[in-house]
């Protein structure tokens, strides 16, 4: 059968057309002649025009490379008609005064002509024999929807890359503006034009976050004045490990996007999380085949190679998998230090039918290090003004932390549109940390101090399940969403410590020996034996029910209210006398049947923006805090109540917000003046202040995120700390700015920006002192350049005015210097 090849031509029939039809390459041609053919042969060869029919669609969803210059709009849509080996059918009138941007990077076919037309008026809509056609937008407000063409309610195809949905808010995906608090999307296109390496540089570019580093193998995040202390895996609870929350994501290269959600967020993650909670979203098997490798180079020897691939392993497509491989190593700032990382992670999907995906997949991380664990302060509240390269520690100092996750889920599409979910997750991570230790407060002008050594082990062995069910449901003549579900999560840690300060063995107190940290050689010992040891193993299991419904009220108002039941259990049992340095007591705890309430009003201003009210609840039980008599003291208690207005913007390319917010909390841990090492539950505190917000593309080519966030903590309990901020580690003002633009033109293949970041004054207090590190501001640099279609180099730049700046202040011991300048060249390729 003869199947011809077109070049475009004119089609005199009525109006005036314009036919664009493009030379293929064989395989396209092929199939575009399947279809033909299956017209003549239905009755013997239904299944040539299924499969004829399968791989269009396949080439339809696909991402290709696409590089069209800006100019008239009738040139571009040439240019991309022939690029995506495309029929497209345009009336030539629609296109007349019309213009383009420049379109450069890798595109599935409805974004690059959503794209393309953006600002026009058109809309690219798909004919059933496969080619397409221009059609004008309505403006009815009526959704008029075809496979690629996104109008009304349903997401923009850009919007998704540049404000991608979460479901850190629910488990459903919603757009910011549907959630009833603020939430902020780290998303894969952001990760990649500001090259993030783990999850510190992810939160550091979240709004209202600060991060905080407690030794080099723990970091802490803070929003609106409290920790962030819950974290999901795909939106499964996920308790945060010995190590710190830093280790469940070493690097970013398994993971698509970081979503957080400021504020308390105990619905589907049980007790805790009054900072708010972070989901860490993993890359999944995509249907057509795609790839990447990179490899960065830049100071102090770093290096970073990266794969990742993926595709569908047998011709039908119900078969896919996706590998992503990573090695890294380079010189930290201090004398000496170093850092090794490896990553690993695969998954597999399967399409048992067309309702039914079944995902499961295995990562493995590692990370060595010799590291320091921070510098000291001076006992009169002075912090030390040294080299950033300054390193006081033992010649010996090592870190190992190794941590694998396997996972599985079944997820089924069920009638009415409702869906089901299934997931399993075990987790396991183990950490050894062996440091001398430049211990604090520094005696002025003497620089006398009480260095120690620290050897630390941890095994931490995690498993959870959750399971929900959501869908609509009408009531009363309107449609509502329900979500229901249940989830369980089982952790056990064993925990095994080990002190000493001197080499002299008879001498195992903390304050047996002092000396100048900065001598050249300080008595750090190894041998553990002569010193403190304290050991002991922690079994927390919790497990609830929860539920959550989007009732709309009337067309502009949505009720959101839900709640969780929840049981927790928490075993802590120490070891003896002599490894009990701690006097750690045995503890069994539960909490029956606690209920946490969740509700929130949503009213639609208009069409671009929606007003905002909600209460969350805060329930915390205090693990590590007890009272004179043995028990746990009581948890902490508390409620926050939030107001905000919320924008969307260019099709939801682009999303702001404002918010009020104020929590309290009680029931919080104080020392006990009467026995010291003990506390009472008493103590009250508050967290009031503002957040702003804006993210997306807000022009073809500029992509933007920013937030400031004023926030005043305070005490409010009768102790001496009346009236005093109860936190000295998140400031008062944060602003954060991270952006993107590539050039129009005859410059497209350039891209350029940066980052900024400015923070009031942070600082440390407790019994020995007070220290304040005064405010700062960095500022980040990058330009790209695409030389190939496929191919690209960067150039990127952190702090490069080379400003100098306590990143973070613990006191008297574990103070940290930001990073000096750093540059970092890549070279990345697409396939």
């Amino acid at each position: 059968m003869f199947c011809p090849s077109f070049r475009s031509r004119a089609v005199s029939s009525g109006r005036p057309r314009m036919l664009l039809h493009f030379a293929r390459r064989p395989l396209s041609l092929a199939v575009r002649c399947a279809l033909l053919g299956a017209v003549t042969v239905a009755a013997t060869g239904a299944s040539v025009a299924t499969r004829a029919e399968a791989a269009v669609s396949a080439g339809r969803t696909a991402a290709k490379r696409f590089d069209i210059a800006a100019g008239p709009l009738s040139a571009a849509l040439n240019q991309l008609a022939d690029q995506a080996d495309v029929l497209l059918s345009v009336p030539g009138a629609v296109t007349t005064g019309k213009n383009s941007a420049a379109l450069h990077g890798t595109y599935r076919l409805d974004e690059a002509f959503d794209l393309l037309l953006s600002g026009t008026g058109l809309q690219a809509v798909e004919q059933g024999d496969g080619s397409y056609t221009l059609q004008a937008i309505p403006t009815t407000g009526a959704a008029e929807l075809s496979p690629m063409t996104v109008v009304g309610s349903e997401p923009d195809a850009i919007a998704q890359r540049a404000n991608p949905a979460t479901t850190v808010g629910s488990k459903t995906p919603l757009s910011q503006r549907e959630i009833p608090q603020s939430v902020s999307v780290v998303g894969q296109q952001q990760i990649q034009q500001q090259k993030m390496k783990n999850l510190d540089d992810a939160m550091r570019q979240s709004p209202g976050v600060t991060v905080s580093l407690a030794n080099p193998m723990a970091t802490d995040y803070y929003a609106r004045g409290f920790p962030i202390s819950t974290f999901q895996l795909d939106g499964v609870p996920t308790a945060i490990p010995a190590g710190g929350a830093a280790t469940i994501a070493d690097n970013l290269a398994m993971y698509e996007q970081v979503e957080v959600l400021r504020g308390p967020a105990g619905l589907f993650n049980g007790f805790g999380g009054d900072g708010g909670v972070v989901n860490l979203v993993r890359k999944q098997a995509p249907a057509q085949f795609q790839g990447s490798a990179e490899v960065l180079a830049g100071s102090r020897s770093t290096h970073r190679e990266q794969l990742d691939v993926g595709g569908p392993l047998n011709d039908e497509g119900s078969l896919r998998g996706r590998f992503v491989g990573l090695t890294g190593y380079g010189h930290q700032m201090q004398d000496g230090t170093w850092q090794r990382d490896q990553q690993f992670y695969g998954t597999l999907e399967v399409d048992p039918d067309p309702d039914t995906t079944l995902r499961t997949g295995i990562s493995h991380s590692e990370t060595t290090a010799k590291p320091m664990y921070g510098l000291p302060g001076y006992s009169d509240g002075r912090l030390l003004d040294v080299s950033r390269s300054t390193y006081l520690g033992a010649s010996w100092n090592a870190l190992s932390n190794r941590r694998s996750n396997a996972f599985a889920e079944v997820e089924r599409q069920l009638a009415d549109d409702w869906k089901a979910k299934l997931t399993y997750n075990y987790l396991t991570i183990d950490t050894h940390f062996l440091n001398g230790i430049p211990g604090g407060p520094l005696e002025p002008g003497t620089n006398i101090g009480n260095p120690y050594s620290y050897n630390y082990q941890s095994e931490d062995r995690q498993q959870a399940v959750d399971t929900y069910a959501s869908g609509p449901f009408s009531l009363f003549g309107r449609e509502h969403q329900l979500t229901f579900g249940a989830n369980y999560l089982h952790e056990n840690t064993h925990n095994t410590q080990r002190f000493i300060n001197t080499e002299t063995s008879g001498l195992d107190d903390w304050g047996d020996y002092f000396e100048d940290v900065f001598t050249s050689n300080p008595l750090y010992s190894k041998d553990f034996a002569g010193g403190r040891h304290n050991e002991d193993w922690t079994l927390i299991e919790q497990y609830g029910v929860y539920g959550n419904v989007r009732l709309h009220l009337t067309d502009p108002l949505t009720l959101v209210a839900g709640g969780r039941m929840t049981w927790w259990h928490a075993r802590i049992k120490p070891a003896d006398a002599y490894d009990n340095y701690f006097g750690t007591p045995p503890s069994d705890t539960h909490v029956k049947g606690k209920f946490s309430p969740i509700v929130g009003l949503v009213y639609a201003l208009d069409d671009t923006y929606s007003a905002y009210a909600s209460y969350t609840s805060i329930f915390k039980p205090q693990s590590g805090f007890y009272t004179e008599a043995g028990s746990l003291i009581k948890p902490v208690e508390g409620k926050q109540y939030e107001l905000g207005i919320k924008g969307e913007y260019l099709g939801g390319r682009a999303n702001a917000s404002a918010a009020l917010f104020q929590i309290d909390e009680s029931n919080r841990a104080l020392s006990d003046p009467r026995f010291p090492g003990y506390y009472l539950a008493q103590g009250k505190a508050r967290s009031q202040g503002l957040e702003l917000q804006v993210s997306g593309m807000l022009l073809p080519g500029w992509t933007l995120s920013a937030g400031y966030t004023y926030d005043d903590v305070k005490s409010l309990d009768d102790s001496t700390n009346a009236g005093a901020p109860f936190s000295m580690v998140a400031p008062k003002h944060l602003f954060k700015l991270a952006s993107d633009y590539q050039l129009p033109g005859a410059w497209r293949q350039w891209s350029i920006g940066g980052a900024a970041y400015a923070t009031s004054s942070t600082g440390w207090k407790d019994s020995s002192g007070e220290w304040n590190g005064g405010g700062y501001a960095t500022l980040d640099a990058h330009v790209a350049y695409q030389f190939l279609p496929d191919w690209s180099v960067g150039l990127y730049g952190s702090n490069i005015l080379d400003r100098k700046y306590y990143q973070s202040i613990a006191g008297a011991a574990g103070n940290y210097y930001g990073e000096p300048r750093t540059l970092l060249a890549s070279l990345r390729t697409t396939f």
